[in-house]
Order: structure tokens, then C-alpha cells, then sequence
């Protein structure tokens, strides 16, 4: 008497696309927090905006292990962020930073459900990664109508993860017309 025993391991395309699933989304979920805290944190009414001059203390940038050249360099990229981008900017970068938390948070836990062989995965997976790929047009989108500052300053990094999610969304529909 034979049992036949469903071998528990993934289609290998299942778990490969998990797990990079799983790495870039946790990437993600950090980067859109930075950038949602980044937005949250540089206001229009911060020193930089008020043209306070820096204080870069010598024996402060020692201790940080910046020069003071760098402290200066840093308050002016503050400068530049509130000097280049437009008023409607900011609250629709932080909308955007949002929902690419939640999408990457989506990409991880689609990344679990292909490693664990679940049913639903396959499909889920196209419509989160499809999602990425929305937030990332959306973001190249606004970042495109900025000024050329916050142009060079976003631009590629969008470009960056457009194509990561692309290859993702690629990869599961491959992988779900091969399912099915």
C-alpha cells in the first residue's frame, strides 16, 4: 500500500520570489518611513526655514565626527528641500510614503504566503506588486513636476524601484501562468 505524500516544499519560483519579495519590502518599508519622517520633520517653520544660520559648534561636529564643512552641508540640503519644493509637495509626498508602507508591508507578507505555498499567494502577489508599481509611477509623477533640485534628488531612486517592482510583478505573473 502506497500513501502519496504532497511534497511541503514551494515551486521554486514560489519561495525564490519570496524571498525577494520579503528583503525588498522590508527595504521599502524603511525607506518610506524615512522619507515619510523626512517630510514630517522638515516643515516650513524649522530653522533652516527661517535662514537661522547653522550651528555647527566645532567641539558638537567632533563629537558627531562630521567637520564643520559637512554640518553646513547638511543645513543647506535642509535649505534646498524647503526652497525647491512646492506647497502641494509635501502632503503628497507624505500620502505617497504612506501607502508605499502599506504596499510594502503587503510585499512582505505576500513574500510568507509564497514561501508557504498558500493558494491565494500567486494572485495576491500580482495585485501587490502592481500596487509598488502605482506608488512608484505616482512618485516619479509628483517628483517630475518639482524643481530640479528635488528632480536629481528623487528621480533615480524612483527609477530605482520602479524597475525592482517591476521585475517582481513580472515574476509573478510568470509564476501564476505557470500555476495555472
Amino acid at each position: 500500500m502506497s500513501i502519496a505524500v504532497r511534497d511541503a516544499s514551494p515551486p521554486a519560483w514560489a519561495a525564490s520570489l519570496g524571498v525577494v519579495a520579503i528583503v525588498f519590502g522590508m527595504l521599502m518599508l524603511a525607506a518610506q518611513g524615512n522619507e515619510l519622517m523626512a517630510q514630517a520633520v522638515i516643515g516650513p517653520n524649522t530653522a533652516a526655514a527661517r535662514n537661522i544660520p547653522a550651528d555647527c559648534r566645532a567641539d558638537e561636529a567632533e563629537q558627531e565626527g562630521v567637520s564643520l564643512a559637512e554640518c553646513e552641508l547638511m543645513v543647506a540640503n535642509v535649505r534646498i528641500m524647503i526652497a525647491s519644493r512646492p506647497g502641494w509637495f509635501r502632503p503628497v509626498q507624505q500620502g505617497l510614503a504612506l501607502l508605499g508602507m502599506v504596499a510594502a508591508f503587503g510585499s512582505i507578507v505576500i513574500g510568507l504566503a509564497l514561501i508557504g505555498d498558500r493558494p491565494w499567494a500567486a494572485n495576491a502577489a500580482v495585485l501587490v506588486f502592481s500596487a509598488l508599481l502605482v506608488v512608484d509611477v505616482a512618485g516619479f509623477t509628483v517628483a517630475f513636476y518639482t524643481g530640479p533640485l528635488l528632480r536629481a534628488l528623487y528621480l533615480w531612486n524612483i527609477l530605482v524601484w520602479l524597475f525592482i517592482h517591476m521585475c517582481l510583478a513580472a515574476g509573478a505573473v510568470a509564476g501564476r501562468q505557470r500555476e495555472g
